[in-house]
């Protein structure tokens, strides 16, 4: 999932010298990010959050990049800030779900998988996160189905190929696991590499 961008840019005539310094360091942080580098983007938009500390995109993008750089607590406070500033998209409680995930709270994250689902019922990543959660419980057929919804909710999402292929394998289901890692090969040759 992709950072935000605030309305505006840097440039524009007319705006308040706060929000022409918060767009010059969120379009930095955007950039840095594109770049892989997580930590400087979390620092760039923790910059333009001093100017506009009301902005809902740009708390979300900070703790993203949190995420990235491998700060998942950091991260999990920074989507319920974005949350508490008024977003309520998919994507944060997707992203805020792999936080949780990554700080072993998987009841907190299959929680916020299934209001990113409720919000989008085709979110693919949370229909992929939310499957390899029943997979860790060892629930197959339930992660399986999940994986299928995600690929169907996302054609070239390599990872819930991949993760549909293991699960069919584990069920006994050759024939479905043998197209899906077919179709994971032709991915891996240059397709949509999500």
């Amino acid at each position: 999932m992709n950072p935000r961008r605030p309305a505006g840019q840097a440039g524009q005539p007319g705006l308040s010298p706060p929000l022409a310094a918060a767009l010059a360091e969120a379009e930095r942080g955007q950039a840095l990010l594109a770049a892989g580098d997580a930590k400087a983007a979390a620092l760039a938009f923790a910059a333009a959050r001093q100017h506009d500390p009301e902005s809902a995109d740009l708390a979300f993008n900070q703790a993203l990049a949190l995420l990235r750089a491998g700060h998942p607590a950091a991260a999990s406070a920074g989507f319920d800030e974005a949350a508490d500033l008024g977003d309520e998209s998919a994507d944060l409680f997707c992203n805020r779900g792999l936080a949780r995930l990554d700080l072993a709270q998987a009841e907190q994250a299959a929680a916020d998988f299934r209001q990113a689902l409720a919000i989008d019922p085709q979110h693919p990543e949370a229909l992929n996160n939310l499957g390899v959660i029943a997979f860790q419980a060892g629930d197959l057929s339930q992660a399986a189905s999940l994986f299928r919804a995600a690929t169907a909710a996302r054609a070239g999402y390599q990872d819930a190929w991949f993760n549909l292929r293991d699960s069919c394998q584990l069920l006994g289901l050759s024939a479905e696991a043998a197209a899906a890692d077919l179709t994971l090969r032709r991915l891996a040759g240059g397709a949509d590499k999500d």
